[in-house]
């Protein structure tokens, strides 16, 4: 995965060593290839990078070239989603009711089947956002604030806001959350608010 928050494109070229790493385990004897696919960093509701604002499709497309180079490699195979596919999913991921009419618009301007590649026409979509008088932008690449209402805030997932906006925190200082299988409860919500309990937790009591 690409476009990550605090990304860099040292982080990025890390992809390349591991695949180079992979590689070298074939040591002399040659043969066997790699497969590498990459997808764009998509911020999804419910989750702690919620707030978070997706890499513009033009730096998507930036760092895939940046790693396509750096593959150059007969035993490589080298696959990536398409930006603008990405960033339609970051707009529809956390979008509101006012998305229903560009759906409905791209409809009629032709759009089927765009999870093929070759079906995919990010300029009919473009079209579609323009003529509704939507910006794709507004709801991809744009940060929240801490207190947004989100237009899923009506829904009940179990967790808290509050602890997914603990994880943001912790993911940018790099602290890693105890799974609570084997250590004590973070405080997520879950449990309580769905009535769930650890079970492998209380079968190694």
């Amino acid at each position: 995965m690409i476009g990550l928050p605090t990304e860099t494109d040292e982080d990025v070229m890390g992809i390349a060593r591991l695949t180079r790493e992979v590689l070298a385990t074939r040591g002399n004897r040659g043969g066997g290839r790699v497969n590498v696919s990459v997808a764009g960093f998509v911020p999804k509701a419910h989750t702690p990078f919620q707030w978070e604002a997706q890499a513009s499709r033009e730096e998507l497309v930036r760092k895939q070239q940046l790693l396509k180079t750096a593959l150059r490699d007969r035993r490589v195979e080298y696959g990536w989603h398409d930006a603008g596919m990405s960033v339609l999913e970051a707009a529809f991921a956390r979008g509101d009711r006012r998305l229903g009419d560009v759906l409905v618009k791209a409809y009629r301007l032709g759009c089927r089947f765009d999870a093929w590649s070759e079906s995919f026409a990010w300029a009919r979509w473009h079209e579609a956002f323009a003529a509704c008088r939507q910006d794709p932008g507004f709801y991809a690449q744009r940060s929240r604030e801490a207190g947004e209402v989100f237009p899923w805030s009506h829904l009940i997932s179990g967790v808290e806001q509050a602890f997914l906006w603990q994880e943001r925190l912790r993911a940018y200082a790099g602290a890693a959350t105890a799974d609570c299988r084997w250590a004590p409860c973070p405080g997520c919500g879950i449990c309580s608010n769905l009535g769930a309990s650890v079970l492998l937790r209380e079968a190694s009591s």
